[in-house]
Order: structure tokens, then C-alpha cells, then sequence
């Protein structure tokens, strides 16, 4: 799976310094990283995601969750952490 780093960025702040520093840490903690691909205007990383976690880490939102966590940072933009009003 290809992940852009500016993406990443967009739902965790500047919990990395540089996208090596993002594909370091999720490569010794959670996936294997199949590469790093330096664009133009962006970074991207690319992740092999293996069947036992393809239900949370197969879109940048999960990627970016599992960053987070491993660097104990809440994440900077959920856009479905918004909770629902309640009608009564």
C-alpha cells in the first residue's frame, strides 16, 4: 500500500521530523516497509499490510493511528472522532 507522507501530516501533526523517520518507526513496530519514494512535493512510503491487519491500517486514517499510537501523540485531525448530537 502506498502511503503519502503528506497525508500522514494532515492527521498527526509533526509527530515525525521526516517521512524515514515515520517508515523507521512503523517498520519496527508494526508493518514492513517496502520502500521510500521521495516525489516531487511529497514522500511515499510504501507498506506491505498483511491480512490480519488489513481491517484497521488500509487507508492513511489507520497508518496514521498506528503512528500516533506508537509515538503516544493523540492524532492532530480525526475527522470521525466527531461525535454525534443526540436527538431527543
Amino acid at each position: 500500500m502506498l502511503i503519502s507522507y503528506n497525508w500522514l501530516k494532515e492527521y498527526t501533526g509533526d509527530t515525525t521530523n521526516t517521512a524515514q523517520e515515520a517508515a523507521d518507526l512503523l517498520g519496527a513496530h508494526s508493518f514492513e516497509i517496502e520502500g521510500l519514494e521521495q516525489t516531487e512535493n511529497d514522500s511515499v512510503i510504501e507498506i506491505d499490510i498483511l491480512p490480519n491487519r488489513a481491517s484497521d491500517s488500509l487507508c492513511h486514517r489507520g497508518i496514521a493511528r498506528e503512528l500516533a499510537t506508537i509515538t503516544n501523540t493523540p492524532l492532530e485531525n480525526d475527522p470521525l472522532a466527531v461525535t454525534p448530537e443526540l436527538q431527543e
